[in-house]
């Protein structure tokens, strides 16, 4: 008796299990190479975009297939980049790209479309720039090398020498600009330190070095004046709707009434609108939409849902 009564519990366990297993969102699984929204915004690599890239179960959503097909085509064109390869790049660009243009209009394959064209546009944006990587190396190792020489002989010569390299460095930088290299773009100028070019710019002007005639020269401090643009390009916009960056506990924080239940009624996506992104925009509008749905508020009452 003793015996069926353990068999029994045992069996009962067993049935526990898939319960448990299925309480884990899959499309938040690591192993599945799914990311999230606060790890893509904390790395900007595509292994942390939200959407998964490796197998599916059986049964998985048109939109999480088409985010799929898009995120694997950018993860494997990042892996080329990291690389230093160009090779077949574009097609796997196009290929993520036209994947998340044929995806259903749903939340959260609406909710994923940004951050998927913002990983699109900083890959193409490195591609653009590894043509012009050449000349940058060479120009910024000579500017480098030439302000560490004039710090060790502290020769007019040898000042004359750095301050000429670092024009050079600082022209060609000014040049890739100009031919629309987006300069705010983290690359590995430096084997294994990867920072935005307007970095290595800087390091140009001022030649990385204890010279006070090579650091402290105005015209070679100047051309660091463009970073300004950039602490502004990382705001979000300032119409239009959207997460604004904010997670979604700050969100349960700010809403109230109706609005906090519809927004955890679609605890993977959030709404569209019109007014500023993040919660205190969604927090005023009038109107809420998930894809083809419209939810419609007075204050934080639900007037009217629209199908």
């Amino acid at each position: 008796m003793v015996r069926l009564i353990l068999v029994g519990l045992g069996l009962a366990s067993l049935l526990l299990l898939p319960r448990t297993a299925s309480a884990i969102e899959w499309w938040h699984d690591s192993e599945r190479g799914c990311g999230t929204l606060d790890g893509w915004q904390r790395t900007g690599r595509v292994k942390d975009l939200p959407g998964c890239d490796g197998e599916l179960p059986k049964g998985a959503p048109p939109g999480e297939l088409a985010m799929h097909d898009a995120k694997k085509a950018l993860h494997d064109a990042e892996r080329l980049l990291d690389n230093g390869q160009t090779l077949d790049l574009e097609g796997k660009l196009d290929l993520a790209a036209n994947s998340m243009n044929k995806a259903p209009n749903d939340p959260r394959v609406n909710w994923a479309r940004p951050h998927y064209a913002k990983s699109l546009a900083l890959l193409r944006a490195r591609l653009a720039i590894v043509p012009r990587l050449p000349k940058l190396r060479i120009a910024f190792k000579a500017a480098i090398d030439a302000a560490d020489q004039a710090g060790r002989q502290k020769t007019d010569a040898a000042k004359k020498a750095a301050l000429t390299a670092s024009d050079a460095c600082v022209q060609a930088f000014r040049d890739a600009e100009n031919q629309g290299i987006d300069l705010s773009v983290a690359v590995e100028l430096t084997a294994g330190k990867s920072r935005p070019l307007r970095e290595d710019q800087r390091d140009c002007a001022s030649g990385k070095s204890d010279t006070p005639a090579v650091a402290a020269k105005p015209d070679e401090v100047k051309p660091a004046a463009p970073d300004k643009p950039e602490a502004v390009a990382d705001k979000p916009a300032a119409k239009g709707g959207g997460d604004g960056g904010v997670p979604r506990p700050k969100w349960l924080k700010t809403l109230r009434g109706d609005r906090k239940k519809v927004f955890q009624d679609h605890d993977d996506a959030y709404p569209e609108f019109e007014g500023d992104p993040g919660p205190k925009g969604a927090a005023k509008a009038a109107e809420w939409h998930y894809g083809t749905q419209t939810f419609t508020f007075k204050r934080n009452k639900l007037v009217k849902p629209k199908k």
